[in-house]
This record gives C-alpha cells, structure tokens and sequence, in this order.
C-alpha cells in the first residue's frame, strides 16, 4: 500500500494479530503487543481495506480479479499425542494466556526453547508455581535468540523461587494430576500438577497456501507458511 498499490486484505478471525493476539492476555510481553499493535495501526493508515471473520478461498479470490495474491496462512500448533494430553487440565501455550484463571497454582510445562520458556516465564510472574521438563539442554535454543540476548529471561528462570526446569527429560505420560518423566540418567520420575501445558512447536500452514495456485496471475507465498 506504501508504494501505492490498491490493497485488500483478508482475515478468517475477528481482530489482526495472527498468533501474537496472545499478548493481549499478558502485561508480561508488552513488547511484543506493542509492535503488534503498531502494525495493525499501520494498516490502518496505510488504506488497507480489511475483511476481518472472512476465509478467503481460491475461488472468491479469482473471482475478484486481483494482479498478485499473496498468501499468509502461517503456522498452527503442532497438537501432542502424549497419552493423556487430550484432558481437561492440559492447555497448550496459547490457551495457557486466555486461560490463566483456569490453571490452578502448580502448572507443569512440557517443552521449552523460546516460546515455551517466555509462557513459563509469564506464568510464574502471574503468580504460579512452574516446573519445566526440558528435552533438549538448553532452555532456549542459541540458535533462536535473534538479535537481542536473552538475560533476563534466564536471570528469571535461574533465580525465581517458583520456577524449576529439568533438562534432558522425556515425557511418558500424563495421568490425571501427574507427568510421569525419565530424567538424563534414565531415572523414572514424576511432577504433581493442577495442570499442564505442552509446547510441541509450530507446523507451517503450506498446504492451505498452496491451495492458491492459480488464484491471481502472480501468487506470493510470505511468513511462516
């Protein structure tokens, strides 16, 4: 729209903000609320005509004639198959923020790297008493820091007095208010919770995308699909 195109842009959601609608649960990641809400106001100003609750198809938008189409259909959640993971006390890291009165006051978290560790974080500033069960040896992953160190979400983790973290675990199974684990000695063991969030990591949406195929005379695969 800046460089003076007619643009269209459609959502299948109420609001913008793909994944990142997350922050307006937490005071914790203001940051990111905040570039996130810059953009969408960036929309705003730029002219973008916005179809918010609309899921555009490959017919509607060949219907409509447009030069270039480019898809953005993103990355869902990667939903866990773990024995147990279908329960009532078990949220993933998204619904963990729209939730949190739900949660109870220990929460065990499946899964780290960067995303798992900043929930976890959030968590435990919200009051909660968090354990981590970590599969790989890092926290965060070196290769997922980006630009800016990560200090101060390892001056958290390291130091808080509700947050625990367990490296080279893997999960067996979820029973009830139990996460049965194996630790880095092989050593069966087990974490009480009021309940659990598991972070499996992103799968990318590329089949919806490809669904676009000849929809405009140039289609524009973008982001994480």
């Amino acid at each position: 729209a800046e460089r003076g195109h007619r643009v269209t842009l459609y959502e299948k959601d109420l609001a913008l903000g793909g994944l990142q609608k997350y922050t307006d649960y937490t005071p914790w990641n203001w940051t990111y609320k905040v570039f996130k809400d810059y953009l969408i106001n960036q929309i705003k100003k730029a002219g973008v005509e916005v179809r918010l609750n609309t899921k555009a198809t490959k017919d509607m938008i060949k219907a409509a004639g447009y030069d270039t189409v480019l898809v953005a259909t993103g990355a869902e959640l990667v939903e866990s198959r773990m024995k147990g993971a279908d329960a009532k006390n078990v949220f993933d890291i998204l619904t963990c923020y729209s939730n949190k009165k739900a949660l109870g006051k220990n929460v065990v978290f499946i899964g780290a790297g960067k995303f798992g560790t900043e929930a976890a974080i959030s968590t435990v500033l919200d009051g909660h008493k968090v354990t981590v069960l970590a599969p790989g040896e890092e926290m965060i992953d070196p290769a997922d820091i980006g630009a800016h160190n990560v200090g101060k979400q390892e001056k958290i983790y390291k130091n808080h007095p509700d947050f625990t973290y367990h490296m080279k675990t893997t999960v067996k199974d979820i029973t009830g208010g139990k996460v049965t684990y194996t630790d880095e000695k092989g050593a069966e063991k087990s974490v009480q919770a009021d309940s659990i969030v598991i972070w499996n990591g992103l799968k990318p949406r590329t089949e919806d995308a490809e669904n676009f195929a000849g929809a405009a005379d140039e289609v524009i695969l973008v982001g994480d699909c």
